[in-house]
């Protein structure tokens, strides 16, 4: 799988990637902060977020997640599949995980996605890489921590994200500190 990781950090690739988003001055991230293999097994889900803003050091936006799905014979009715919400996580289009699918997604501070449960006894995985740049997607300076909502008929969780997300992005801004950056891929070896 590692080889599939490095494959979407390649310079070529991603020259490819800002011709299709009309994106300029993409980088990969070698250091693969939340980026790598996923795996989701029966049960498994996401609830809708949104991605936190920046790479582990604050200085790049993130821009883009890329997710490619490499478990063989995936099916729609298996779950695990790609949600993605309005500004409002009240409505969302599913994108199947089916194998070998690249999913270009944004991450902004709207880009509200979840992952439906995994319904089969069998493993969904995704290799995901984010690419970053020094310019935000709307041209503002701005900064949040990954950031989770209910789904539209969890009332409680939907209440609870709110004062959650606020009190961790303000803990965020004013020690800068942030989860993850002891996860980084720091030894990378590319073999």
């Amino acid at each position: 799988m590692s080889y599939i990781t490095y494959a979407f950090q390649d310079r070529k690739v991603i020259d490819i990637i800002e011709k299709i988003t009309r994106i300029d001055s993409l980088e990969a991230d070698s250091n693969l902060y939340a980026g790598g293999l996923s795996i989701m097994g029966k049960d498994d889900f996401l609830n809708p977020h949104i991605d936190n803003s920046h790479d582990s050091k604050r200085q790049k936006y993130r821009r883009l997640n890329l997710l490619y799905y490499v478990t063989p014979n995936w099916k729609n009715s298996n779950g695990g599949n790609l949600e993605l919400w309005d500004d409002k996580v009240k409505n969302n289009i599913t994108i199947p995980s089916f194998f070998n699918r690249l999913v270009v997604m944004n991450t902004d501070k709207r880009s509200w996605h979840s992952v439906s449960p995994v319904c089969v006894d069998n493993l969904r995985c995704c290799v995901s890489n984010y690419y970053f740049s020094n310019i935000s997607p709307d041209g503002t300076n701005y900064y949040h921590v990954t950031s989770f909502n209910g789904r539209p008929n969890e009332y409680l969780k939907r209440f609870i994200s709110i004062f959650d997300n606020l009190s961790r992005n303000i803990f965020s801004k004013t020690t800068c500190f942030s989860r993850g950056k002891s996860l980084m891929n720091k030894n990378v070896n590319k073999e």
